[in-house]
């Protein structure tokens, strides 16, 4: 008897410990139920808001007066489609974009991303103003290297990518220049005075 009773306990322990795994699994599932529902509804705000943002800087960036109507930003899972809309509310195919407009369709992109993830972090631009035409390069220099992130690193090509009057324009946001020199045998990085580095460039 003495026995019995005592496999009778160890089997109700047992059954409780069994009840209570139940009722964490219940109680995990309701949370992972919720998170979910929870990112789906976090993924839908930052949607909305990036359709936004992007709409305002590319209208901003270019000279055409509310080029876009408006942009749909797609999310699944993730991956993300951006579909842009013109005049009478009709898909602009993103191909019969200029260069020049199909850069500042990627430069809206880029710091429409950089804001909604509230991230410091460096940028870095090769190639800056290659496709743009003068007054867009302008307003690129003004209005978008100023504002995206505090730390913003150029790779420009001198006089090609980057002319002496757009540098001009940049220079007093500019912290610090350096040139890299190539010869046959090796490459090499010099610190630069920015006021210098356009004349030195011609070395």
């Amino acid at each position: 008897m003495n026995i019995v009773k005592k496999q009778l306990s160890e089997f109700l322990k047992k059954v409780d410990l069994y009840n209570i795994d139940a009722q964490k699994d219940a109680v995990a599932a309701e949370l992972s139920s919720t998170l979910a529902k929870f990112l789906i509804s976090l993924k839908q705000e930052k949607k909305y808001s990036l359709e936004r943002r992007i709409k305002v800087i590319l209208n901003s960036l270019m000279h055409k007066d509310d080029f876009i109507h408006h942009v749909e930003v797609n999310i699944v899972e993730d991956d993300m489609d951006i579909v842009l809309y013109g005049f009478g509310n009709l898909p602009i195919n993103k191909e019969s974009l200029s260069k020049g407009e199909q850069q500042l369709y990627a430069t809206s992109i880029l710091k429409a991303l950089v804001e909604e993830s509230g991230i410091q972090f460096p940028v870095f631009i090769d190639s800056p103003l290659q496709k743009f035409d003068k007054s867009h390069a302008s307003k690129i220099i003004s209005e978008f290297y100023p504002t995206i992130s505090s730390q913003v690193i150029l790779f420009p090509l001198l006089h090609k990518e980057l002319t002496v009057e757009e540098y001009k324009q940049m220079l007093p946001l500019v912290n610090a220049t350096y040139l890299i020199k190539n010869n046959t045998v090796s490459s090499s990085i010099e610190q630069i005075n920015p006021e210098s580095l356009m004349v030195e460039s011609y070395v």
